[in-house]
């Protein structure tokens, strides 16, 4: 059994917009028009690391294409984040692991993609078991379209997995529950990393505010009674969460635990969806991760 502490408020990262979301580009990050290409070139330039042995377990059986990788690495790089390349997967300087599968791709149309890729993560530290998520894009060619798919997961997925490797969050909104027993390691918090909400509604907000306004713990705390047996756990989850409502009311909702459908909490979010002031059409759609910590966020924070 849990008893909930208040919410620790960390400021989101500044991609977070509680309104219709976008987030920029970068400048000096140019569309990929030929990754195998680019792939080739890089090969060339940089001889591949040694392995790493944390990484065997998680990775040796996947199917993890080294082309879309480099994608990634170039699309992290664009962000400034510090890594190094080896064999087939990245590192990132704080033990992240990363590595990229090719899903599917799908031509729409002459100038219009689909493309779905899979990246896969661990941490020696806090999931060596490791855990994956999807991209869905669209683009006016198969890399464009993949590399979108690719930016957006760095906006939004890659923020939460950064905090929750660290003892301290730094980005994200946090909500921290207390395990009602003490373990001979002594008292551990059930924490929930909550990350920067994409939001898209095609009409303006009502002048009249809600009676509780759209926030970052909403999506989470509105589906909450379907994750009970998960935040039971200790284990290090990841928790995909999207509702969505059309023009005409027609409400949707998706909901994935380390990949994989998670069915539970997807009436939950139809009904949070409901409630939703009227907007035309809107979706939220969020990246959390719940982990077990030592310490307190609130107690750590100055």
């Amino acid at each position: 059994m849990f008893a909930m502490n208040a919410i620790a408020l960390i400021p989101q990262p500044s991609c977070y917009n509680a309104g219709l979301f976008s987030y920029s580009r970068s400048a000096s990050m140019p569309v990929t028009t030929s990754i195998a290409n680019a792939f080739k070139n890089f090969r060339d330039k940089f001889s591949a690391s040694p392995v790493a042995e944390s990484a065997r377990p998680v990775f040796a059986n996947l199917n993890i294409d080294a082309e879309l990788t480099l994608a990634l690495f170039e699309v992290l790089t664009a962000e400034e984040i510090k890594l190094r390349w080896h064999d087939n997967y990245l590192a990132l300087e704080d033990g992240l692991l990363l590595a990229v599968e090719r899903v599917e791709t799908v031509t729409l149309a002459e100038d219009k993609f689909r493309t779905c890729t899979r990246i896969y993560a661990c941490h020696a530290g806090y999931f060596p078991q490791g855990l994956s998520e999807y991209q869905h894009a669209m683009g006016a060619t198969e890399s464009e379209a993949i590399l979108e798919g690719l930016r957006t997961w760095a906006k939004m997925d890659l923020l939460v997995l950064l905090d929750a490797t660290r003892e301290q969050p730094l980005n994200c909104t946090v909500i921290e529950m207390n395990t009602s027993a003490e373990t001979e390691e002594g008292k551990s918090f059930r924490q929930v990393i909550l990350g920067p909400v994409a939001h898209l509604a095609s009409l303006p907000a009502p002048k009249k505010k809600e009676e509780h306004p759209f926030c970052p713990c909403c999506l989470f705390t509105e589906s909450m009674p379907a994750f009970h047996d998960l935040l039971q756990t200790s284990d290090f989850i990841g928790i995909r969460l999207f509702a969505s409502r059309d023009n005409e009311g027609k409400l949707a909702a998706d909901c994935r635990v380390n990949g994989e459908d998670f069915l539970p909490a997807v009436e939950h979010l139809k009904q949070y969806a409901e409630k939703w002031p009227q907007r035309g059409l809107e979706f939220r759609k969020q990246y959390v991760v719940i982990r077990t910590g030592k310490h307190s966020v609130n107690q750590a924070q100055p």
